[in-house]
């Protein structure tokens, strides 16, 4: 299992005691089931990392070389969605180099396939974060209002663009993509 939980500090800010009594210090109180998960967690578990953003990228390739994943599109965890991108970019590579023998026009293609979705999902991502650390009471209540009043289908809706991906073309097979 993993989880993640966020606090705003100043990058590379020290607790000041061990990660995971920081960790208990701002969650341990919270409703349940947060307590029962934290006290299931090793302390040795716990890993404290500070996000970056990686600015957009005008192109995920130079040359012969093609980015993927992180190298690509550094991405908030709040979607869930970093090593999701990286799948869909290696299934997209894939086919982009099975359907071209011009390895330069397979990369072209690559990086015009995946850097909108990316950027999008990253953009969308780092929204929700934002949203999720909002600290000025009235924004909090509103934020949480919205939260609890949402019907789950709406939210669940609200993530087809992200989670309704399907892979371009027709699937390129070990075989097929030997004969080019």
């Amino acid at each position: 299992m993993y989880c993640f939980a966020t606090a705003s500090l100043p990058a590379g800010a020290a607790s000041g005691s061990s990660e995971y009594a920081e960790l208990l210090r701002r969650f341990g109180s919270w409703p349940d089931p947060t307590p029962a998960l934290l006290a299931a967690v090793p302390a040795s578990a716990v890993l404290r990392h500070d996000p970056y953003d990686l600015p957009p990228l005008p192109s995920c390739v130079r040359g012969r070389v093609a980015l993927l994943g992180d190298a690509a599109h550094a991405m908030t965890p709040n979607l869930g969605q970093g090593a999701c991108q990286a799948l869909e970019d290696a299934v997209t590579l894939a086919h982009c180099l099975g359907a071209r023998p011009d390895v330069a026009a397979a990369l072209r293609s690559y990086d015009l396939l995946r850097r909108p979705r990316t950027q999008t999902i990253t953009r969308g991502s780092a929204r929700l974060g934002a949203v999720g650390q909002l600290s000025w009471p009235p924004a909090v209540l509103l934020r949480d209002t919205a939260a609890r009043l949402t019907p789950a289908r709406a939210t669940l809706r609200s993530m087809t663009p992200v989670l309704g991906w399907t892979a371009p073309g027709d699937p390129v097979t070990a075989t097929e993509s030997e004969s080019h």
